[in-house]
Order: structure tokens, then C-alpha cells, then sequence
């Protein structure tokens, strides 16, 4: 089908919930004169820790950072194992590679879409020094037996929680469990402030050290004095701002997005062809994307799009098949991953949208797989 073909998008996949609150804040903290880590950086940072839970969070530029500086945190580097999920966004992979280290993927639970506990167990290794946790789509991962694996042989847990904002495993944050978590504030992500990031710990040596990699490796109060290799992991203060506002309304972003989820969820049960993941009993997703699984999933979007539906498939294929010439390339196919990595569609999700989008979303699906053999 070529572009001129295509209908104007009428549902996009995902809208950021920003409006005039937020250009408000901005044009305040700018009014500051402090556009760089100011005090509304500092606010930011205080409601997500009281939100998570976790006794220390450090604003960064986006979540990529966050990760990086976890990875620096943990002395991850050449020699050292990292276990990671094989469905997931790149950059939970990108950070270990960068930082030297070795990723050993695990296969995924295909009921989830979040990694097996049980093969990441079998994969853990006298040199597995950690594991890079990122719940798919904001589904809660089955941590129990995993953390005992790790706690076990002295697996450290970092938490991409890029998409887990929102998500808890009964009253307890997704991004308070592990040593480190880190989360995203990307323009797709469930509150954003553009870009932006964050690490999150309850060590106070831990945060210590980030706060300062964050900004060059400065010793507090001494400026111009480094006794650290740090680099500019600095987020804008109007940022901050915007997060400030932003976090007053997560709670009511979540909810929304879970009435469109729930819908449907009751919409697809038992819709011949379709598939949609279910979430752990006792554990409440972010519901950052819903996600569902068909036979033709490029044939699906392809429908969508001819229908002004955007979609997008997180992942189409599992990341150690992604050809960047870092990653090493012996890893024998996973079952669950390459399967699940064919058959995912990730349908519009976002908090703005009404029940007639949803409705309109799903009579797509429907006429499509009912008239595929």
C-alpha cells in the first residue's frame, strides 16, 4: 500500500498528557532564571520518591542515563554477566554493552510477555553479577522466585522501569524492588516531561555517587573540584517543573488508562485468533501499552493503519537478533521470544482517548481475523 493510500491517523497509539498546567509551570521556572537543576528538579524528585516508595531519586536526562549511571553504580564491566529479558527495548541492552559487560538473554514467559523465572535461573553463572529487570509493557514480572535466584548467587536486580511507572506487586512499588530502579519520562511514557529520567535506591552511598556522576564527578560544595569520572546526566529545571505537575495527576492518568485496558480485555476474551497477555494474580500494571498477539500481526497493523489506527510492536524481533555490530551474535534462538516477538501488536493506549476509540480499535481487529483464514 503506498503513503498516498494511507487514511489520515485518527487514533494515534499514544498522546501526551500535557496541556496548559504544564506550559504554565514551564514559563514559571524559566521566568527563575535557574533553567538547569533548580528546585523544581529537586520537588520532581520528591514526589517520585514518596510515590515509589524509594528513599533517594536523582533526575537525569532521559532514562537511557539512568541506566547507564546504575551500571556505573554496580562497577558492571568488562568480565561480568548480565541477565536480561529478550523482549525488550534496546536500551535495557545497550546500557550493558556499553558498560563492557557480557548479556546473557532469557526466554520469556509467553503467557506475560516478562522473562521466565525459571530459565533465568538456569542461566545464572559464577560471573552473573546482575540482572536488568524491565516489566513488558508495564506487567508486573514474577519476582518472587526471581529475586530468590538472585539472592541466592549474589545477583544485584537493576529495574528499567521505564514502563513501570504505575505498577505495583500488590502494595509495593515495581520500582521499589532491586538495589537500583530507573524510570523513563519520554514523551510515550504514562507522564512525561519530554525526555528525562531517574534513578532511584534506597542506599544513600549509592545515591551519593549518582548525584555526583550526574554532574561531572563535582564534589559537593566545591566547585570546579572533581574527585569522581562524571559526565552532564543534568535534567532542565522547566523539566522539573512540568514533572512536578504531572506527578499530581499519575494516579488519574493510571486509572483512565486501566478503564480503556479493561475494556478491552472484556472485548478480545474469546475472540478467535487474538491473544491478549493476562496480568499476575495480586499485581496491578501501569498499563504503559496493551498488547495482543495474532497469527498475521503485520497484515493487522497494516489493516489498522489503513484505517487511521496507529500501532506499533514491541518488539518485533527479540534483541539479540538486532544486528548492531557490538552485540555478539551466538545466542541460539529462544522459543517463547521469537514467537511472541512474530505475533505482538501493541494497539492504541493512552489516556485521552474514549471508549469509542477502544470500540472502534477492536471492530478493526475483529473484521480483520474474521476474515483471515
Amino acid at each position: 500500500m503506498s503513503s498516498q493510500a494511507l487514511s489520515p491517523i485518527r487514533i494515534p497509539w499514544a498522546v501526551p498528557p500535557v496541556g496548559d498546567e504544564e506550559a504554565d509551570a514551564a514559563r514559571r521556572a524559566i521566568a527563575d532564571s535557574r533553567l538547569s537543576m533548580g528546585r523544581n528538579v529537586r520537588e520532581f524528585e520528591q514526589a517520585v520518591e514518596a510515590y515509589t516508595g524509594r528513599g533517594h531519586g536523582i533526575a537525569v536526562s532521559n532514562g537511557t542515563d539512568a541506566l547507564e549511571v546504575a551500571m556505573r553504580l554496580l562497577e558492571i564491566g568488562p568480565g561480568d554477566e548480565v541477565l536480561v529479558s529478550a523482549l525488550s527495548y534496546i536500551a535495557t541492552v545497550n546500557c550493558i554493552v556499553r558498560a563492557g559487560a557480557r548479556p546473557v538473554w532469557c526466554d520469556v514467559n509467553p503467557e506475560t510477555l516478562n522473562v521466565d523465572p525459571a530459565d533465568l535461573a538456569a542461566r545464572i553463572t559464577p560471573r552473573t553479577k546482575a540482572y536488568v529487570a524491565a516489566d513488558y509493557c508495564g506487567f508486573a514480572i514474577d519476582y518472587p522466585p526471581i529475586e530468590k535466584a538472585c539472592a541466592d548467587n549474589g545477583v544485584s536486580i537493576i529495574v528499567d522501569g521505564a514502563q513501570s511507572l504505575g505498577t505495583f506487586h500488590g502494595e509495593r512499588s515495581a520500582l521499589k524492588v532491586g538495589v537500583l530502579a530507573t524510570t523513563s519520562f519520554h514523551s510515550a511514557k504514562i507522564i512525561t516531561t519530554g525526555e528525562g529520567g531517574m534513578v532511584l535506591t534506597d542506599n544513600d552511598d549509592l545515591a551519593e555517587r549518582a548525584r555526583r556522576y550526574r554532574g561531572q564527578g563535582e564534589i559537593p560544595g566545591r566547585k570546579y573540584v572533581h574527585d569522581a569520572l562524571g559526565f552532564n546526566h543534568r535534567i532542565t529545571d522547566f523539566q522539573g517543573a512540568i514533572g512536578v505537575v504531572q506527578m499530581t495527576k499519575l494516579a488519574r492518568l493510571c486509572e483512565l488508562r486501566r478503564q480503556h485496558a479493561h475494556q478491552y480485555h472484556a472485548a478480545f476474551a474469546g475472540m478467535p485468533g487474538v491473544r491478549v497477555p493476562v496480568p499476575l494474580e495480586g499485581t496491578t500494571p501501569a498499563w504503559f501499552s496493551l498488547p495482543i498477539l495474532v497469527d498475521d500481526r503485520d497484515g493487522l497493523a497494516r489493516h489498522l493503519r489503513s484505517a487511521g489506527i496507529e500501532t506499533r510492536s514491541l518488539y518485533p524481533i527479540p534483541t539479540y537478533r538486532q544486528p548492531i555490530p557490538e552485540y555478539r551474535h551466538d545466542q541460539d534462538p529462544l522459543p517463547a521470544a521469537e514467537l511472541c516477538a512474530s505475533q505482538v501488536l501493541n494497539v492504541p493506549l493512552f489516556a485521552q482517548m474514549t471508549s469509542q476509540d477502544v470500540d472502534d480499535v477492536v471492530g478493526e481487529v475483529a473484521a480483520f481475523v474474521s476474515a483471515t483464514p
